[in-house]
């Protein structure tokens, strides 16, 4: 069973103050650092780095309540509700973004919201965004018409306010609505020439170059946080050709990729054909097709590699854009391959590749070699599929809706787990999403229906054995890392290897037995300077969980519980299970602090994103006892 932490961020240059000391401090020479070892509690003296600052790194008592066993349930999906009378084709988006429970802010107990279109006809911007509560209990808010049509949302905080909105990609134009209201907050005109002409326009939110404004993509364009424009790439748009000759001028979906490919620290724009730098510059371009694409390390460089699909054809292509295998045929006239998903199908370490081909649901290998196909009903054979483990056995269920049923297979050898003609699609680019959309600690599946008397269908589990889950599923290119759980985007978003190495796949389990459980730790604080303006605090991860933390996490401490972030630190080495970690040191400006207690709080960036998937998500905040610097 593999891993499924996040992936660790390149460990990020500390705070200039604290770049003259050593960070290790905490390990004694000759002290077993293993995870069964046990650190002697041995006071250490930080007054290099403030006067009378010390710290006893400690033993971690663990978090037994999170030491969840082999899941036992079957695979049983029953619905749980239809919604709405029209055709949708999705995905839909899901998301924590109305404070339904009146806290304040968006917290966990908020209903998430189900986003889809109604109405609105191809090639057309006529449909309107409706927001429905997860619960089926009614509906959050409704837009009015001429927002576009089947598919194309992304979730994300823009403005780093704390509220989400919701990204609407249209025929002509890309908008921004208020989450919590729908209103229009911004529209970007004209970016037709880069997008799908029939409207399949499926935005991404992504910091592509860390300076915390994200940035909105969707075809080739890159905007800017408020919408305006910041470049236009002049090639591929993430679309595919509709009978696998480009000679036929015609192509379907936008579903390009931010992502930091080569882990320079700065993210691409990645297409079939192209990848773009954040202005809008060609970074690499190759002689091949564009097409629909899903990234991950195949082959363990640490880089991302990209599997595309392009009318009957499917390629592999390195981090600089090289074709390395195929163009694999899986067609004839008239056939088309949909966008690809990835996961670990068996086990193994090694990603896996799944996507449909007409009559046909592939799973292959990286190189091109077949591991099962699967019978599906699907002329065009341009949907996706989305993959989650619901048993956590270590082998995720591949979830398709094909043009007249919604199927379930075995990740593992294609096997029919359970097969639903409750459905009808024309099929285009659509994919379930897994969330869990009624807050009721179990995931759901959410079906849209591309040609059916339905909206959407909510799946649920008749014997309530799967397992939590995340509330969000913000975009067509979802990676598990490329959002926070209420919709903060990072503004250094950890690509989804080697951890999770998946794709349109919200597999975030961990393995039976197996869980972590970081939380941040105030050892001290030094107030021998404030006369000078200065305070120091040193504050630690500590890992109650039963594996190792990975380097990399993100520690910020606040002035009290709620107020600005002053400043954020990494670290730099892995925390073993039961130990704590390095000694972080965080000088801090005492008039910014205004008096208050110091919070630290772990796995949470500036913008207190977090990028570690943990068994209890609600203990990561420490206090000082008293107020600092009066």
């Amino acid at each position: 069973m593999r891993p499924v932490l996040l992936l660790l961020l390149l460990a990020a240059p500390l705070a200039s103050a604290c770049q003259d000391y050593d960070l290790n401090t905490n390990k004694d020479e000759g002290a077993d650092d293993t995870a069964g070892g046990s650190v002697p509690p041995v006071e250490i003296d930080y007054s290099e780095v403030c006067e009378g600052l010390t710290g006893s790194p400690h033993d971690v008592a663990l978090n037994t309540e999170c030491d969840v066993g082999l899941q036992t349930g079957t695979f049983t999906p029953v619905v749980e509700y239809h919604y709405g009378t029209t055709s949708f084709c999705g995905p839909p988006a899901v998301g924590q973004i109305v404070d339904s429970n009146a806290s304040g802010a968006i917290d966990d107990g908020d209903m998430p919201a189900i986003v889809i279109f109604q109405g609105g006809l191809s090639g057309t911007d006529g449909g309107r965004v409706v927001a429905v509560k997860g619960d089926n209990s009614g509906v959050y808010w409704e837009t009015d018409t001429g927002m576009g049509q089947d598919g194309g949302f992304a979730i994300g905080d823009l403005d780093g306010d704390g509220w989400p909105e919701v990204v609407v990609g249209g025929v002509s134009n890309v908008r921004a609505l208020d989450g919590r209201t729908g209103a229009v907050v911004w529209t970007s005109p004209n970016v037709s020439s880069s997008v799908d002409a029939l409207g399949y326009n499926h935005p991404s939110i992504s910091d592509m170059d860390h300076d915390g404004h994200p940035e909105v993509t969707v075809g080739s364009v890159i905007l800017n946080h408020d919408g305006s424009l910041r470049g236009r790439g002049r090639l591929g748009i993430g679309g595919a050709d509709l009978e696998g000759d480009s000679t036929y001028g015609i192509s379907y979906g936008a579903l390009s990729v931010p992502v930091d490919l080569d882990r320079d620290g700065t993210e691409e724009l990645v297409t079939g054909n192209a990848a773009y730098n954040p202005d809008g510059s060609v970074k690499w371009q190759n002689d091949g097709r564009d097409g629909l694409i899903a990234v991950a390390d195949f082959d363990g460089d640490g880089e991302g590699e990209i599997v595309k699909t392009s009318g009957w054809f499917i390629t592999g292509m390195e981090s600089d854009g090289t074709e390395v295998w195929g163009p694999v045929n899986y067609g004839y006239y008239g056939v088309n391959v949909g966008p690809p998903s990835v996961d670990d199908l068996d086990g193994d370490g090694v990603p896996d590749i799944v996507f449909a081909a007409q009559s046909y649901l592939v799973a292959m290998e990286w190189g091109g070699i077949e591991k099962w196909k699967a019978s599906v009903d699907d002329f065009s054979g341009a949907a996706g599929a989305v993959l989650f483990d619901f048993e956590m056995d270590g082998y995720p269920e591949v979830l398709y809706a094909d043009e007249t049923n919604v199927r379930f297979f075995s990740g593992l050898d294609g096997a029919v787990k359970m097969d639903s003609d409750e459905h009808g699609s024309r099929t285009i680019v659509e994919t379930p999403v897994v969330a869990d959309v009624d807050n009721d600690g179990h995931v759901e599946i959410v079906v849209g229906h591309c040609s059916w008397n339905k909206s959407f269908t909510v799946y649920g589990d008749a014997d309530d054995s799967w397992p939590a889950g995340r509330k969000i599923w913000n975009q067509h290119g979802y990676s598990i890392t490329n959002v926070g759980d209420h919709g903060e985007i990072p503004v250094t978003a950890s690509p989804n290897w080697p951890e999770h190495n998946s794709f349109r796949s919200g597999d975030v389990g961990q393995p039976p037995g197996e869980y972590l459980d970081v939380q941040a730790e105030i050892f001290d604080v030094c107030e021998t300077e404030c006369a000078d303006g200065v305070v120091f605090v040193g504050a630690w991860l500590t890992n109650a969980g039963n594996q190792e933390a990975p380097a990399g996490l993100p520690v910020s401490v606040r002035a009290g519980p709620s107020g600005a972030v002053l400043s954020t630190q990494y670290t730099t080495l892995p925390v073993p299970s039961g130990k704590t970690g390095e000694a972080l040191f965080f000088e801090l400006d005492a008039s910014a602090l205004g008096g208050a207690e110091p919070f630290a709080v772990a796995d949470a960036d500036a913008t207190l994103a977090g990028m570690l998937f943990e068994c209890d998500e609600g203990n990561n905040v420490d206090a000082w006892s008293d107020a600092v610097c009066e």
